[in-house]
């Protein structure tokens, strides 16, 4: 008799991955590769990973609860719980969770292709390395995916400047402990374009750190997917957007 695969609550491979997880429900040991499931959950105003295509599989996503913001080229779609996405080969796309409860997606890869990356990814992450163009797109292009080179979405930004202190109270071995993880998302966040200048005042329990985003809210949600933000209190001050020659320097960062 053919065997039927059960996957019950608190079961399957979880993968850490950044702030979001992903629980994988089926990884295509049972369906001969033909397709692999995953239950994501993703914190709230947690911004996604760079706009990018996949060759070799179709993605699909339905919005279990909390809200997800989908980007396609330059194109938005926001999406409520019910809402089935389908990303087939070659669409450029993204998505967030941008509202003030956790998204949780189930998701998706026909065929299967796309769960061992998870699973690579999370070696990757442990290992220490930052998750920048650099370092993903060996990554990528093992799971015949790229990065997209539509335009993303055309909106006003602004630079804001943070000023945060550490709070009295803070657990200092706790605060080390996500030292590692705290760098790795800044990194990620600078690849993105999200952050740029950061200076740190150990003298001051003080911390600086220049946000790029459309507006306060958007800042406040960068700052909320990094690790050590639990640890301060932070202020946020509008600045003056930056000019041609100084975003082709952070080009260059």
């Amino acid at each position: 008799m053919v065997q039927i695969s059960v996957v019950r609550p608190g079961e399957g491979e979880l993968i850490a991955n950044g702030p979001a997880q992903i629980r994988i429900l089926e990884d295509g040991s049972h369906t001969a590769h033909r397709l692999g499931i995953g239950h994501i959950t993703v914190p709230p105003h947690t911004p996604g990973p760079i706009q990018h295509r996949h060759a070799q599989h179709d993605e699909g996503f339905y919005v279990l609860s909390g809200t997800v913001r989908f980007t396609v080229g330059p194109e938005i779609r926001d999406a409520e719980p019910g809402t089935w996405v389908l990303v087939p080969p070659g669409a450029p796309h993204t998505f967030a969770a941008l509202g003030d409860e956790p998204a949780v997606i189930l998701s998706t890869f026909t065929p299967d292709l796309y769960v061992q990356y998870f699973r690579d990814l999370k070696k990757m992450v442990e290992s220490g390395r930052p998750m920048t163009a650099e370092t993903m797109t060996p990554l990528w292009s093992r799971y015949a995916t790229e990065i997209s080179a539509e335009p993303a979405p055309s909106r006003a930004t602004q630079t804001f400047m943070v000023a945060a202190t550490l709070r009295a109270d803070t657990d200092l071995d706790e605060f080390t402990a996500a030292r590692e993880d705290e760098h790795r998302r800044l990194a990620a966040l600078r690849a993105e374009g999200k952050v740029g200048a950061h200076h740190l005042s150990p003298t001051r329990r003080a911390t600086f750190l220049e946000v790029i985003a459309a507006d306060e809210k958007e800042a406040m949600a960068t700052l909320e997917t990094l690790p050590f933000f639990r640890f301060f209190d932070a202020d946020i001050y509008p600045t003056t957007p930056p000019d041609d020659a100084e975003r082709a320097h952070r080009t260059r960062l």
